[in-house]
C-alpha cells in the first residue's frame, strides 16, 4: 500500500481572499470521521459518517440508511497466508470492460485497472473481476438469483452478499444499477491460495463511501480461481494510491505552473487549461484579467501538506492541505516592484487551510473549486482526515 504525498513544496504563491471560498472555522471539529474497522465474520457495525468540504463551503452528506450493511461483506473463513511472494502493481490507467447482463438488467459498466502480471496473478485478478462483474448483476436483478455469483466465489461470499442485497430490498431499494472501478494488487501467492487487496469504488456505493477497502482471499479450483472469503478492514472509505498520487501531482501542477500565468499575470497563458477547470478556471481567469490590466503580478511560494480525504467517483477527489505561505507572498507592481495593499502582509509562523475539489478531465487532474480559511491553525498531513491509500 502506497502511502500519500505528504509535506511537499512547490513553486507558487497561495492566493487568500479572491481567489477561494471561505468556509467557517468553527466548522472544522465536525470533520471528525469514525475509523472503526469491520472484524469477524459478522464485522462490527461500520459508521462511515463524516462531514466534507464541497462546492460552496463546507457540507455534511446524508447518513444513508443502512451503512451497518458494510460489515457484512467481512465473509468466510478469515484464514490467511504468510507467503513473501512478490505483489504487483496497478497502472493509473484503466480498462473498462462491459459486463454481461442478465435477462432483468441493463449492462453495466465495470473498470479492471491495468496490471503487469505473471501468472498466476493474472488469473486472480480475472477471477476477482468476474466476481464483481456477478456482484453487480445480482445486485442488477429482479429475483437476487445467487447462481452468477455461486459460479465464482464460495457460499459464504454468496450468503453475505445476498444478505446484503435482501436488507438493501427491504429499506425499499429495489434493484440497484451500479458502476464498478476495480484497482485490484496481488499481496501473496503460495500454491492454491492468493491474497489481494483493493481499494473498490461503488457508484452507488451501500455506504456514505464510494471506495471501500477489501481484502479477499482466493482459491484455485479445477477449473479456475474462485473468492474463498472478503474483509473490510477498515470503515470510512479509501483511495485508491495511483489515483491519490495523480490527483494530488496535478493540484501541485497548478502551483508549480502559476508563476507562469500571475507573474506577471497573463489570463490567456495555455498553462491555465492544462492545471484548471471551471467553476475555478473563470475565477481565475477574471482575476488575471484584472490584475493585467493594472500592471500587477502575485509572487511568494508556500509549502504545501495535501492529502486526499474524500472520493466523490473515479473522476472526482477532494484533497485538503495545510499551507505554510512565505513571508513574500503578496500582490506587486510589475513596473516598480512596489508591494500593493490587496493582499495582507503574512504573520510569521502563519498557515492557511485549503480544500481543492480535483477533476479528471482529458486524461488530466485539474483544480475545479478552491475554498479556504486564512491564518488558521490546521495539521501538516497525514492527519485523521486523510483517506489511506491502497
Amino acid at each position: 500500500m502506497t502511502g500519500l504525498s505528504r509535506c511537499r513544496t512547490v513553486g507558487a504563491p497561495y492566493l487568500l481572499n479572491d481567489m477561494m471560498r471561505s468556509f467557517s472555522p468553527h466548522h472544522l471539529p465536525s470533520l471528525t470521521r469514525s475509523v472503526e474497522s469491520a472484524t469477524g465474520n459478522g464485522g462490527s457495525e461500520l459508521d462511515p459518517r463524516r462531514s466534507s468540504i464541497g462546492f460552496g463551503g463546507l457540507t455534511r452528506p446524508p447518513f444513508l440508511v443502512g451503512v451497518a450493511l458494510a460489515a457484512l461483506l467481512t465473509l468466510g473463513a478469515c484464514t490467511s497466508t504468510e507467503s513473501t511472494a512478490s505483489s504487483t502493481t496497478s497502472s493509473t490507467d484503466p480498462v473498462s470492460t462491459t459486463a454481461e447482463p442478465s435477462a432483468t438488467t441493463t449492462s453495466t459498466s465495470t473498470s479492471l485497472a491495468t496490471t503487469t502480471t505473471t501468472l498466476p496473478e493474472g488469473d486472480v485478478i480475472l477471477a476477482w473481476n468476474a466476481y464483481w462483474s456477478a456482484w453487480v448483476d445480482v445486485r442488477a436483478s429482479d429475483d437476487l438469483d445467487r447462481g452468477p455469483l455461486e459460479a465464482v466465489a464460495s457460499s459464504a461470499v454468496v450468503d453475505g452478499a445476498l444478505t446484503l442485497f435482501e436488507r438493501q430490498r427491504s429499506s425499499g431499494l429495489g434493484p440497484v444499477q451500479t458502476e464498478v472501478a476495480l484497482h485490484p494488487v496481488v499481496t501473496s501467492t503460495e500454491g492454491d491460495r492468493a491474497t489481494l487487496e483493493d481499494c473498490v469504488l461503488l457508484m452507488p456505493s451501500f455506504t456514505d463511501a464510494v471506495g471501500i477497502w477489501y481484502q479477499a482471499d482466493l482459491v484455485r479450483t479445477d477449473n479456475s480461481w474462485m473468492v474463498d472469503s472478503i474483509r473490510v478492514p477498515r470503515a470510512g472509505g479509501c483511495v485508491p494510491s495511483a489515483m491519490a498520487d495523480a490527483a494530488i501531482a496535478g493540484y501541485q501542477a497548478f502551483y508549480a505552473g502559476w508563476t507562469d500565468f500571475w507573474d506577471p499575470a497573463d489570463p490567456d497563458s495555455p498553462i491555465i487549461d492544462q492545471v484548471l477547470t471551471d467553476p475555478q478556471r473563470r475565477i481565475i481567469v477574471d482575476l488575471l484579467v484584472d490584475h493585467e490590466s493594472r500592471g500587477a503580478a502575485l509572487r511568494g511560494e508556500p509549502t504545501t501538506h495535501p492529502e486526499v480525504i474524500e472520493v466523490r467517483s473515479p473522476t472526482e477527489i477532494v484533497i485538503l492541505s495545510c499551507l505554510e505561505p512565505s513571508v513574500d507572498y503578496g500582490l506587486f507592481d510589475v513596473a516598480t516592484d512596489e508591494r500593493l495593499n490587496d493582499v495582507p502582509a503574512v504573520r510569521d509562523g502563519q498557515r492557511n487551510l485549503e480544500s481543492a475539489v480535483m477533476v479528471l478531465e482529458g486524461g488530466l487532474w485539474k483544480v475545479s473549486d478552491l475554498q479556504g480559511q486564512v491564518d488558521f491553525a490546521c495539521e501538516f498531513s497525514p492527519t485523521d482526515l486523510g483517506l489511506p491509500s491502497v
